[in-house]
């Protein structure tokens, strides 16, 4: 019996789950979210401090929005084939919230052709916690004489959590064209770990055991900008985005690395361990130039968009200091690697409207992958580890409905996103060689899915509650005197 493509199974997953190569997997803002990224020309909504804040001064009322209620459930499906089998289906998913935003605008007194707002949005999100465990007893590993029992334990960890916290300025001298600038501090913390236990106890009753660990983590905050320019001509309205690359501000990360071998039938023992702290990390982002329009149709309103994200050389977000292997003499040095190609995104989406009181919203949009191929460092000590590692593309589907009450909007929806793609790789064990613990010629067959679901809220500030107040004051001063 061969336990083989449990490892495999869940060390693909570190591929999946590495969706920081992609830049459309966020929307923001109510009806941005259900037209899929569309709206950089035509936003209009407070998702426009990130969109293109030039929009702003087209928001003709000041506004509060939370797009705090978004809810997502992720699947992963793995199916592994080697040269003499097929493995059953395996399946993770998990259910929770999802990166959101929290933006408000405001005047100031005197300038009145100037818009300002705040925002705090979530850019990206996961956590992702997977161990996996088997037995068995047999021939499982054909470098050992006879039956053995043998249990194994995988562990992956990835986790990472960007947020920006935002002020957007807009100026707009008349009521056909504006200019907007949003300043960014972001923030990003990012971790990941992949654990290995083997134990095999022998028909000679030897104990035979296997442990190794790489793990990496940095923390990072630096400052961008987004900057745009909007026109109205009505029918139509179109506008360009140009976000810089992030200038960093300050970041540190560490690195783990352990491995434990008995070497009972090779004579190579091996004992390994090195943890290093307060590196120096510099994280790096593109630069991007957006455009887009939308069209006043006469039941509804067309919307299209499309962002060039420009190549990330190949850089060292973060260096180790070279060590000593205890037991091997072996002096070894970690690198975080990361290296992204040029994306060129696209979005449609169209809002239709049923009534004065509800409005439809139906989009799709394309979510390519910047990592660059290839796959992180297989041996027992990771020399060098990718930041970005998911290089399959992703396709994007949203619909919904927003109600326009009296005194709020509500927005009802869900979002789709899918993608498929495959990997072959082999596993080797014991870590010096000989016949290893699965096949050459591995492929794992793997399919994400998300649905998000959506319930947002906009509320207009108190104004035409503060004016009623102000003109009883002002009637009541008038009637004293």
């Amino acid at each position: 019996m061969r336990v083989g493509f449990l490892v495999i199974t869940v060390l693909v997953a570190v591929v999946a789950k590495s969706q920081d190569a992609h830049y459309w997997t966020e929307q923001y803002g109510t009806s941005s979210m259900l037209l899929s990224n569309s709206v950089f020309g035509s936003v209009e909504d407070l998702g426009a401090v990130y969109y293109n804040p030039a929009r702003l001064s087209f928001i003709e009322d000041n506004a509060f929005l939370i797009s705090g209620k978004v809810y997502q459930y992720s699947s992963y499906k793995f199916e592994t084939t080697t040269d003499t089998e097929r493995t059953s289906p395996q399946k993770q998913s998990a259910f929770g919230g999802a990166p959101s935003l929290l933006a408000g605008t405001y005047r100031i007194k005197g300038l009145d052709k100037q818009s300002f707002a705040y925002s705090f949005l979530g850019r990206r999100r996961m956590d992702i916690n997977i161990i996996e465990s088997n037995s068995a007893y047999g021939n499982v590993l054909p470098s050992i004489p006879g039956e053995e029992h043998f249990s194994g334990d995988v562990i992956l960890q990835k986790k990472f959590n960007e947020e920006w916290l935002g002020l957007s300025w807009a100026y707009g001298p008349n009521d056909r064209f504006s200019i907007g600038v949003t300043n960014f501090l972001t923030i990003r913390k990012q971790q990941a770990a992949d654990e290995m236990q083997i134990k095999v106890y022998t028909e000679s009753e030897d104990v035979e055991t296997f442990s190794n660990h790489n793990s990496y983590q940095f923390s990072h905050m630096g400052l961008l900008w987004k900057i745009g320019l909007a026109w109205h001509l009505n029918p139509v309205s179109w506008g360009v985005t140009i976000t810089t690359p992030t200038v960093s501000l300050s970041g540190d990360g560490a690195f783990l690395y352990e491995r434990v071998y008995t070497g009972i039938y090779d004579s190579n023992p091996v004992y390994e361990l090195n943890g290093q702290r307060k590196l120096e990390t510099t994280y790096k982002t593109p630069f991007s130039i957006a455009g887009g329009l939308g069209i006043k149709l006469k039941r509804g309103s067309l919307h299209a968009s499309a962002e060039y994200f420009g190549p990330v050389k190949e850089y060292t977000l973060m260096s180790g200091v070279p060590f000593e292997g205890q037991s091997t003499g072996e002096v070894y040095q970690a690198y975080l690697i990361d290296e992204l190609n040029p994306v060129l995104n696209f979005g449609i989406g169209y809002n239709f409207v049923l009534s004065d009181e509800i409005v439809g919203y139906l989009s799709y949009s394309t979510d390519f992958s910047a990592a660059v191929a290839g796959l992180n460092d297989d041996s027992g000590f990771r020399a060098v580890s990718y930041s970005s590692t998911f290089n399959s593309d992703i396709n994007h589907f949203g619909g919904g409905v927003e109600l326009h009450l009296k005194r709020v909007d509500i927005t009802f929806g869900a979002t789709y996103s899918t993608t498929k793609y495959t990997l072959e790789r082999p596993i080797s064990f014991p870590p010096s060689g000989g016949n290893g613990l699965l096949e050459t010629g591995a492929q794992t067959d793997i399919r994400w899915n998300r649905w998000r679901f959506i319930i947002g809220i906009s509320i207009p500030f108190l104004t035409d509650f503060a004016k009623k107040w102000e003109e009883k004051l002002f009637n009541k001063e008038e009637t004293s005197n």
